[in-house]
């Protein structure tokens, strides 16, 4: 081989030799790159993250003083209920608030007797039935023995109360014993004087502290238009008042 030939060859090698080491870095080149974009979007998005997660943390941190305020308001306005609350349990109770517990049981058994209380005011209810023979305002021997026990129990378990006795009818205007009494005012009112005057004969109370008064139909419990309502209507009630 001439020397030219073996020159052209060793240029020709060279040439190749050379061609694909370019290859090669361009190929690495191209990798590194890529590696380099990965690693950015993954820096990018860790920032992100950063970012969020700050974002969140200084709302938390708001959000939690928030609460730590309302929690320190609400603690104060515990303590000054609290505080009310042992001021108002020191306080001695006025004897005009006090209202006695009522023993209703020493009406149990009585004749034609209802007895309820209401803020310590004793409400006791007759049935006039018991009281009363039919169009009559004069005690029957029934409701003189139920007015006797009654004034005994007033008498021993509310002495010094002060007791008025209340006389109710019904609506039905006086007809047959109009001669008598003109209207239910005066019906209502003689029947309330007698039982009165029955309670005080059985030292049921002192006169200065019991009273009678008529309301004729004027206070009705019940309807007027039946005949069950008519006849809870006419009654007669002593109310005890609390002592005072």
């Amino acid at each position: 081989m001439s020397s030219i030939s073996r020159g052209l060859l060793l240029l020709l090698v060279v040439s190749i030799m050379a061609g694909c080491q370019t290859t090669s870095l361009e190929r690495e080149l191209a990798y590194n790159q890529d590696k380099l974009r990965v690693t950015e979007e993954q820096r990018d998005q860790l920032e992100f993250q950063l970012a969020t997660a700050e974002r969140e943390q200084s709302s938390a941190i708001s959000e939690l003083v928030s609460v730590q305020q309302k929690m320190a308001n609400i603690s104060a306005k515990n303590a000054a209920l609290v505080a009310e609350n042992q001021s108002l349990m020191a306080r001695p109770i006025p004897a005009s608030a006090i209202i006695d517990e009522v023993d209703l049981g020493g009406f149990d058994g009585i004749d034609g007797l209802k007895a309820a209380s209401d803020g310590g005011t004793v409400t006791l209810t007759l049935d006039q039935q018991v009281l009363f023979n039919s169009g009559s305002a004069e005690i029957s021997k029934r409701g003189h023995q139920s007015l006797l026990k009654l004034a005994q129990v007033l008498s021993d378990q509310f002495s010094g109360r002060e007791i008025q006795v209340e006389g109710h009818t019904d609506s039905t205007p006086v007809k047959k014993t109009k001669s008598r009494w003109a209207t239910n005012w005066e019906l209502s009112s003689t029947r309330a004087c007698a039982v009165l005057r029955e309670l005080i004969s059985a030292d049921a109370a002192d006169t200065s502290r019991i009273a009678a008064v008529g309301y004729g139909a004027q206070r009705p419990i019940a309807d007027n238009s039946s005949k069950e309502g008519r006849s809870q209507n006419r009654r007669v009630e002593v109310i005890v008042f609390p002592a005072r």
